[in-house]
């Protein structure tokens, strides 16, 4: 039988007409079940790659794509490996900066608190002042900043000190705002006469940055690179090298590079920001899996009402198939046809799905779903069209819907026309 004559067959088995209308209807639903769920997998896995992409886009705006650290050390000639690093392809900028621990002090709390300090054409710089109100961070960490300061005979002098810049979640769980002063507390100590005490210095609340990540927000705080060196005597030393690259997706190969160019020159290491935030990204990327096979069931439950079509259709067209098979059909040939229809089903939910997820996708994103910034680092639901994502989610629907169609169709084939045509 050849294939154009089985696929007529099939295309009008599918539309059936007065008694048999019944079935068109369970096809009908059938084509929308599975639509149904490729919308809703497609839509899940927009908003949940939305996240994804916002989270880390958040993570890498806060940190380096690569930084370079000394093992157990300050890096004192970081100009010279700067110079050295420079050499490697791919790499946008690169910066000193130093990252220590310290107590911030006010006059009725303390907590412990990272210190950043930061250079002033750092593209950490840059990058904090899209997260202040007001976009003037020259004023804000690198020029003293001057404050009326009462002594203890009621005299008023007025003084200058260095600005910090803090997170919300810190200002408002300590209750800080621009213009208090703070202090800040060493872990490394001097002796006095009275022994060993802390170095203490006192800065004065510039700006306050909101990111949108709560736990830098709470615990990352900045200062003018020449403030921390000079606070935790470092020097002209730094902590690490920032080192920020063209392609975000190549920073492995390039830290891999960077560590091969100072191989021998001093023992440092590199970090990239898939391993620092790698239990993340690895939890992420769980959760998507995890979502995508959940979800999946959807199709698998639609599928039921394709195998349920089929078989009706089969019992409704038994002597069909038994004249057919009278006629010449072979096994296969019978099978073929029921298959064909399951195809069809499958491929229309499919496609369907596919259309009005893409339309479902940019809906969501042009009018937007809103969200609680109090509670997410963003305004409304993020959603981004991965085609990748659309493929697996068509493709797999449509092997799902075609596994559908083998019970059907081994019934179809199997039925013997002298058993059929007795009776009809």
């Amino acid at each position: 039988m050849p294939f154009s004559f089985t696929k007529r067959i099939a295309s009008r088995y599918l539309i059936s007409r007065r008694k048999e209308a019944f079935i068109s209807i369970i096809t009908l639903i059938s084509v929308l079940g599975v639509a149904i769920g490729v919308v809703v997998i497609n839509l899940t896995m927009a908003i949940m790659t939305g996240f994804e992409y916002e989270l880390k886009k958040k993570v890498l705006d806060a940190d380096a794509h690569v930084v370079v650290k000394k093992v157990a050390g300050v890096i004192n000639n970081w100009e010279d490996i700067k110079q050295i690093i420079t050499k490697t392809d791919g790499i946008n900028s690169i910066d000193g900066f130093t990252y220590n621990q310290a107590l911030l002090r006010t006059s009725g709390n303390a907590t412990g608190v990272l210190i950043r300090g930061i250079s002033k054409e750092s593209q950490s710089a840059k990058q904090l002042v899209n997260y202040l109100e007001e976009k003037d961070l020259d004023k804000a960490l690198f020029n003293p900043l001057p404050i009326d300061q009462v002594s203890e005979d009621g005299q008023v002098a007025s003084v200058k000190l260095p600005g910090i810049v803090i997170g919300q979640e810190l200002s408002l769980s300590l209750g800080l705002y621009p213009g208090m002063t703070i202090a800040l507390l060493s872990p490394q100590v001097s002796a006095s006469p009275m022994g060993l005490v802390p170095k203490y210095k006192r800065f004065v609340v510039s700006q306050v940055y909101k990111s949108g990540l709560s736990n830098y927000e709470s615990a990352l705080v900045y200062i003018d690179l020449r403030e921390a060196q000079k606070f935790f005597r470092m020097g002209d030393g730094v902590t690490g090298i920032e080192v920020r690259v063209n392609n975000v997706d190549e920073a492995p190969q390039i830290a891999q590079k960077i560590l091969n160019s100072l191989e021998g020159i001093q023992s440092f290491y590199t970090q990239d920001w898939t391993t620092v935030n790698k239990p993340l990204w690895d939890a992420i990327r769980l959760e998507k899996k995890v979502y995508f096979i959940v979800l999946l069931l959807i199709i698998v439950m639609a599928s039921f009402s394709i195998i349920s079509t089929l078989v009706l259709l089969v019992l409704e067209k038994r002597g069909d198939i038994a004249v057919l098979r009278t006629l010449g059909a072979r096994r296969v040939d019978i099978g073929n046809i029921f298959r064909l229809q399951g195809a069809i089903i499958g491929g229309l939910g499919t496609i369907l799905g596919l259309i009005l997820g893409y339309i479902a996708c940019i809906v969501l994103d042009q009018y937007g779903f809103p969200l609680d910034e109090r509670i997410f680092p963003i305004s409304q639901v993020p959603v981004r069209i991965d085609l990748l994502n659309f493929a697996v989610v068509g493709i797999s629907s449509f092997v799902i819907c075609l596994l559908a169609t083998i019970y059907p169709a081994y019934r179809a084939s199997r039925l013997e026309p002298a058993s059929v045509l007795r009776y009809e």
